[in-house]
């Protein structure tokens, strides 16, 4: 009787024990969400990702680049889970080629002009980036959001060509325009809000008057070869949570204009 008792328990304890070891198992087994994500959206992403894993326990890995240069690797991997460009323009060109699923608006940026910290060349609005002599920074109209902003910016004041001629920087990513600004290789530069509040112990902010100002939402999109399209939608609403709109505003952001009863679906 003793020995069977024993035999009970040791098979009892196998079983148990192959248990823990497939839950735990099969826990580590999910697989992370790779998200393409502009360069530029990296601090609340960042912050977001981990806050994401911490309540679902699925991790988030990002690819940082330009929008535009994250559709390439795109179109040329058709890999992924999401991708969340700085500018609807690229989810618009995602949706054409067929590779998102669902999208929706999760947060607001505005281009503004950045100068040196003390503004020792005296900009004082957009319409000064037409002096002789300044070093301006935009970011490349063909590979990252800002630019296309940018340029719509100074097409808006008419003043796209004089200020052409002063850009000694074009950038792939919009945090290299408020390096450069910061460490002074550039008298001025157009960015997102975002960044200026990146960057704010560096540099000082200049408002784009309304008539001129582009407004950008930020969006994302679920792509249709994701292998987890469900995670990758949860996500995507943790995004849009207000939980996750007060981390976008304490990095800078603004308040996005489409709601969850908005969201796009192919």
């Amino acid at each position: 009787m003793q020995l069977r008792k024993i035999c009970i328990i040791t098979i009892v304890g196998i079983a148990v024990t192959a248990a823990l070891f497939l839950f735990v198992r099969t826990s580590y087994a999910q697989p992370a969400l790779v998200v393409h994500a502009g360069a530029g959206i990296r601090p609340p992403l960042d912050e977001l990702g981990k806050a994401f894993e911490k309540k679902t326990g699925v991790r988030v890995d990002y690819n940082y680049k330009g929008s535009g240069c994250l559709l390439a690797d795109i179109c040329f991997s058709k890999t992924g889970d999401a991708y969340i460009p700085g500018e609807l323009f690229y989810i618009e060109q995602a949706h054409k080629r067929g590779f998102i699923a669902k999208s929706r608006t999760v947060a607001q940026m505005a281009a503004v002009v950045i100068v040196q910290k003390g503004n020792p060349k005296d900009i004082r609005s957009i319409k000064d980036l037409t002096r002789p002599n300044l070093r301006v920074g935009l970011g490349d109209a063909e590979a990252v959001a800002v630019g296309r902003a940018a340029n719509e910016c100074l097409v808006k004041a008419g003043i796209l060509k004089q200020v052409e001629e002063n850009v000694v920087m074009s950038a792939l990513n919009v945090v290299e325009l408020g390096i450069g600004v910061k460490l002074k290789h550039l008298d001025a530069a157009i960015v997102w809000d975002a960044t200026a509040h990146l960057f704010e112990d560096d540099v000082e902010r200049i408002d784009v008057p309304d008539k001129w100002r582009v407004d950008c939402p930020v969006p994302v999109g679920i792509l249709t070869f994701s292998a987890q399209p469900e995670v990758a939608e949860r996500y995507m609403d943790f995004l849009a949570s207000k939980d996750a709109a007060k981390v976008f505003a304490k990095h800078g952001y603004g308040v996005a204009e489409k709601t969850a009863s908005e969201e796009k679906k192919s």
